[in-house]
């Protein structure tokens, strides 16, 4: 069995040359790695074909399964290596028939060479013999060199292609930047007035909604009042003088006063007896029957018996009374009333905010401030002003009205300042603008409130992206971050996202860029 290798410059007619040549009548052909010329079914026939003609038992090694397909479709054997051929190359011809050759008519052994003289295959078309043609039509070399130098430069060509499209076409980058921003601030009078059906941005007015409500309240505070009341009655003697030449006895409890006009009146504490002699004396104790200061009488004031001991006796106070005195107790002072009327009242406004706050749609505020008495409807006090009392209790019943404020509306004043406080350069970052109702400033008696609107927001400078963005394509992320920084108006050197992570420029397409503003 001869071996033969064959390679890619080999065609069908340098195979069957050397098939010629080998003189052995069997022949195993070593194809390239891609199969060769013999890739074409038509070449595989017309080997078959020149094999039979030959008398010659041929096999292929190859791996190639289509070109293993179609030789084992017409009839040649296919051995994976050479050495599994020469193992079993005894028997790898047999079962097959003469009469299953591909193209062949049924014809004896010693018939074949006139046969093929005296007629051509039945089963060779138009077509194949035009391809049979161009293939044994020999190449000169000049041509063989620059198909394959053509071929190689296609290639190569190729790639560079692929390189190029792939370095600008599949790279991608996000640039994220932070603009310089500032911090705005407005405050605007806002007028809510019930009577306004629609804003108003000349008169800074907007719609208002008046709430009712009925409340009473309870309340008490200590009295800050003082009264003086008698605490001690006045003390001291009286000197009994008889007018009768018979004894006179005085009993306790005898009754003596002035009769300046004041008419302090003072009891005797014990019994005394006059001696029967005209102008005996006896000294006894008296104490004023009411406590207080008035009792404390100067000396020989009291001069004067009450009763029928008058005409018997008479009297005089030697010394000063003294001893009388008062002490202060708690009473209701007008103060009082004023403070405990305010306290009551600001219970009620208390009291009315949150009932009319439940009354409130989402969008609307009420402040306290707004919340006023239109009338009191009962105030009752438990004491009079100078009542002695430790304690002053009122009850209160009023009718109160407040006003509910549209935020919303508000808002859209305080949104129109906020835009025309906006910098050159700069634009309103939406999300950031808050607003909030500031203080009541004035309230009248129509349910008109003045308050404060206040505006807030960040603004961020303005990028011009298009001719920075341009300058650093195809640049380094170093570098295109340094000139981004420099260029634009940022508060933080920009932040390049690179894919692929090995890809160390920024894509040289700008249509492969985002750039993500964090402001």
């Amino acid at each position: 069995m001869q071996i033969i290798h064959l390679d890619d410059s080999d065609d069908i007619i340098s195979i069957c040359d050397r098939l010629t040549w080998a003189g052995e009548q069997q022949a195993l052909l070593v194809l390239p790695e891609d199969g060769g010329v013999l890739r074409e079914g038509l070449d595989l026939v017309r080997l078959r074909r020149f094999a039979d003609r030959q008398r010659l038992e041929v096999g292929l090694v190859t791996p190639d399964v289509p070109i293993t397909r179609q030789a084992r479709a017409i009839g040649l054997p296919i051995f994976p290596s050479v050495e599994i051929a020469e193992t079993s190359r005894r028997g790898w011809w047999r079962g097959r028939k003469r009469s299953e050759r591909v193209g062949l008519p049924t014809v004896g052994d010693g018939e074949w060479e006139q046969f093929f003289e005296e007629r051509p295959s039945p089963r060779l078309d138009t077509a194949d013999r035009q391809e049979m043609n161009r293939r044994l039509a020999p190449k000169s070399t000049l041509r063989l060199w620059l198909v394959r130098y053509a071929a190689i430069f296609l290639f190569c060509l190729t790639l560079a292609i692929l390189y190029a499209s792939f370095t600008y076409a599949v790279p991608g980058a996000t640039i994220i930047l932070q603009p310089e921003t500032e911090i705005v601030q407005v405050e605007r009078a806002v007028i809510a007035d019930p009577a306004v059906a629609a804003v108003d941005y000349a008169l800074n007015t907007v719609p208002a909604r008046l709430l009712t409500a009925t409340e009473s309240w309870q309340t008490s505070v200590a009295t800050t009042g003082a009264v003086e009341l008698p605490d001690a009655p006045a003390r001291g003697t009286v000197l009994f003088v008889n007018q009768l030449a018979q004894s006179v006895t005085i009993p306790a409890g005898t009754r003596v006063s002035t009769s300046d006009g004041s008419s302090i009146t003072f009891q005797t504490l014990e019994e005394v007896v006059l001696a029967g002699a005209v102008g005996s004396t006896a000294e006894v104790g008296v104490i004023a029957e009411e406590p207080g200061p008035q009792g404390n009488v100067a000396a020989n004031l009291v001069n004067r018996v009450q009763g029928s001991l008058d005409l018997q006796v008479e009297v005089r106070n030697l010394a000063a009374m003294d001893g009388g005195a008062v002490r202060a107790t708690a009473a209701v002072s007008p103060e009082d009333q004023e403070r405990l009327r305010a306290q009551a009242l600001q219970f009620l406004q208390a009291v009315a905010l949150a009932n009319m706050e439940a009354q409130l749609t989402e969008r609307e505020f009420i402040s306290k401030d707004t919340i006023r008495v239109v009338n009191v409807l009962d105030e009752t006090f438990s004491h009079d002003v100078g009542e002695q009392t430790a304690e002053l209790t009122l009850v209160m019943r009023a009718e109160l009205e407040g006003t509910a404020v549209d935020t919303t509306v508000a808002s859209g004043l305080a949104f129109d300042s906020l835009g025309q406080a906006v910098p050159d350069g700069f634009t309103l970052v939406p999300d950031s603008i808050r607003f909030s109702s500031g203080n009541v400033v004035a309230v009248d008696e129509s349910g008109r409130v003045t308050f404060s609107m206040i505006g807030e927001g960040v603004v961020a400078a303005n990028l011009a992206l298009d001719g920075p963005i341009t300058a650093v394509t195809g640049q380094s992320p170093e570098t295109a971050a340094a000139y981004l920084y420099q260029n634009l108006p940022l508060r933080a050197a920009p932040t390049l996202d690179i894919w692929p992570l090995w890809f160390d420029r920024v894509p040289y397409l700008t249509t492969r860029i985002q750039t993500e503003i964090e402001p």
